[in-house]
């Protein structure tokens, strides 16, 4: 059976543990003859994104206020905003295509994707869909109804679509999902099997390789799982070093590096955790490589794992999100500013200072009020300085409040935050919708491609998730403890306070 498979754009060149699991999944099944797509590379590489965002940021300085300005002009912001250029339509022509095959294999991560498959089924083409945005645990009921909304014909979502849930390792047999033609659930699996992965169909299509990072993970499965914003409550538990040697494991990861011709690992774990010999065995054996990693406030607590962290990390990423104790109460993040106190303390006197600290926090998170938002950025400020006269390479990043896929931020009991129905609320708009806003006012001036003017909730999940999807332009008005409207941080934040927070210093040059 001939076959196309088909990962979405990349924003930038990395090689992702499922594009290797696929790859070696697809070439290994005698019964598929597989076609990989370039589109996970011809999108960025035709630099359409850079040009476009450079014409928005030329407007964006002379329209808006100094601290959207600094916002927009972040490092990576770029990346930031890919996926909502490509809502508007803009890579159109790289994502538009036409696979010679009937039989197609999609794997779809966010919303935006499913532009992608809207154009292959109005085309005849069978899909397979899988991916994250299915693995979320949205119901293959919202899926329709959303491609539906999308124009797509009824008739297609039954016969030409099966969906797939569920995560695919080299003992899933995609010929037997196809040829049975019907949604199904991968719920049996080896994820062990992924250190047998050596091959990437990327590799092929990058034009150099030794600064591209590599993903890899030991497991993949947040620990905490309760922040209101969070959307992988319900992604599959997946542990990759069950059953495996620890020989054979960092054996196969020095094989891997060797084959891409890279030296830079990013752990895509959840949280890296200390608490398993074999993880700190593996690491003793691949320590020449330089690690990234996620970590969180309340793990930083802990001085052993900080001194964990020493023997093997170069860079820390830390989700430290705000420092207001309103804010981290609303959205359920499990600690406060005394852990943060305690956190920071720990890592002034115990962490070495060659591990690079990138630390992001959310703007457009429920506040008390404008005071509680103004303070909150000035001790986020003070933060800074503090760690970096304590010798410390640091970089501050400003991530915006998204309120979809997970809904719950809408469904509070104290309802700070509401979706409006009145385009002329869209001034008073914050979060992710703000921004958009603002480019749109700054030159992306093409009609969404996702359906607009709507708040979608999926009824039919199975998890009891509060998920769905908000279009781009519904306003989502914040408001204080005592009902009144809240702009977004950005116009209630000192500038002053906002360049020291985004101002990169480094005594090396990162």
């Amino acid at each position: 059976m001939k076959i196309t498979y088909i990962y979405p754009p990349l924003f930038k060149p990395f090689y992702p543990m499922a594009t290797r699991i696929i790859t070696e999944n697809l070439s290994r099944n005698k019964n598929l003859e597989v076609t990989f797509g370039d589109m996970p590379v011809t999108t960025y590489a035709s630099n359409t994104a850079d040009h476009l965002y450079d014409e928005i940021m030329s407007n964006v300085a002379l329209r808006s206020s100094p601290n959207v300005v600094s916002f927009l002009d972040q490092k990576y912001m770029v990346y930031n905003i890919f996926y909502v250029f490509m809502a508007q339509g803009y890579f159109d022509e790289y994502i538009l295509i036409d696979p010679d095959t009937e039989y197609n294999i999609l794997t779809c991560l966010n919303f935006c994707d499913l532009l992608i498959l809207k154009h292959l089924l109005q085309n005849n083409k069978k899909v397979v869909l899988g991916g994250p945005l299915i693995n979320i645990g949205l119901s293959p009921s919202f899926i329709r109804n959303f491609m539906k909304l999308m124009g797509v014909h009824p008739s297609k979502l039954v016969e030409n679509l099966i969906i797939v849930s569920g995560s695919i390792d080299l003992t899933t047999d995609l010929y037997e999902i196809i040829r049975n033609w019907k949604d199904t659930a991968i719920i049996n699996n080896n994820y062990g099997t992924v250190y047998e992965c050596q091959r990437d169909f990327l590799q092929d299509l990058y034009e150099s390789s030794g600064a591209i990072p590599v993903h890899l993970g030991f497991s993949n499965h947040c620990w905490y799982g309760k922040c209101k914003f969070c959307t992988y409550r319900e992604l599959p538990k997946m542990n990759f070093l069950a059953g495996q040697e620890i020989r054979t494991v960092a054996d196969s990861i020095h094989r891997l590096m060797n084959t891409f011709g890279s030296d830079h690992i990013r752990f895509i774990d959840s949280y890296f955790r200390r608490n398993s010999v074999q993880v700190q065995e593996i690491l003793e054996q691949i320590k020449g490589y330089h690690l990234t990693v996620y970590t969180g406030i309340t793990m930083l607590k802990d001085k052993r794992y900080i001194e964990f962290l020493n023997s093997y990390v170069n860079c820390l990423l830390i989700g430290l999100e705000s420092t207001s104790d309103f804010s981290l109460l609303q959205v359920d993040k499990g600690y406060n500013s005394r852990d943060i106190e305690i956190a920071v303390v720990n890592m002034i006197k115990y962490m070495s200072r060659d591990i690079f600290l990138e630390i992001s926090i959310i703007v457009d998170l429920p506040c008390k009020d404008s005071e509680d938002v103004k303070t909150n950025y000035r001790r986020i400020a003070e933060l800074k300085d503090r760690l970096t006269g304590e010798g410390f390479r640091v970089a501050f990043h400003m991530n915006i409040l998204s309120v979809f896929p997970n809904l719950e931020l809408l469904h509070t009991e104290t309802g700070l935050l509401r979706s409006s129905d009145n385009q002329t609320d869209m001034n008073l708009s914050t979060g992710k919708n703000y921004i958009i806003s603002t480019l749109r006012q700054c030159g992306m001036d093409r009609t969404l491609q996702l359906p607009s003017n709507c708040v979608l909730r999926d009824e039919q999940n199975k998890y009891n998730l509060l998920y769905g999807y908000i279009s781009s332009d519904v306003p989502i008005v914040r408001h204080d403890v005592d009902g009144n409207v809240l702009p977004s941080d950005l116009e209630l934040m000192d500038e002053t306070v906002m360049r020291e927070i985004l101002t990169r210093k480094s005594r090396r040059g990162v």
